[in-house]
């Protein structure tokens, strides 16, 4: 490959449109090219972000990307991978479920720790939306069975015992003298 050959000629890594990331990792694994390996890791998880930010579905990606990473000693790869899955558990296994299960144990093992949401906290969620839903039917109940008041506004003048009138009386008047 060219980038590999560029790489041995001058030292730097430069990426191309029609560079396929994981086929690069693997000859320069192959190759015993560790820094090589950790560029295009870096090449790789930065194209995986940009896609993420344009609103790209990279899950599928991800899971492939994984086990390669794994298998060819990209473990910086590996890590954002498993990162990302964690991340994002509840709507990689709604898509990709046969996938998930056809991970290695210690894979599965990563995910069931390291997952988001918890597990604690779905089982809490689940309990606060139980009650919540059985205490707004009570107070549904509640409300319904109450008898219906009916509320009467007078419209009257001043009465006798209003503050006005008080204080206009003589009692309060000779009391300052």
């Amino acid at each position: 490959m060219r980038a590999v050959l560029e790489y041995l000629y001058t030292g730097m890594f430069t990426s191309s449109p029609d560079l396929d990331d994981m086929k690069l990792i693997i000859l320069a694994n192959r190759l015993c090219l560790p820094h090589l390996v950790a560029l295009t890791e870096q090449y790789t998880v930065t194209g995986l972000m940009e896609a993420t930010q344009m609103m790209v579905d990279i899950d599928g990606d991800v899971l492939v990307f994984l086990e390669l990473a794994q298998f060819h000693c990209a473990y910086q790869l590996a890590d954002w991978c498993l990162h990302h899955i964690c991340t994002n558990y509840n709507n990689v296994c709604r898509k990709f479920p046969r996938d998930m299960k056809a991970m290695s144990p210690e894979n599965q093992e990563y995910f069931e720790k390291h997952r988001w949401p918890p597990v604690w906290y779905l089982k809490e969620e689940d309990h606060y939306q139980r009650a919540r839903k059985e205490r707004e039917k009570e107070d549904y109940l509640h409300l319904k069975r109450q008898p219906k008041r009916r509320w009467l506004f007078w419209n009257s003048p001043s009465s006798p015992s209003s503050p006005a009138a008080s204080s206009a009386s003589p009692s309060s008047s000779s009391a300052l003298v």
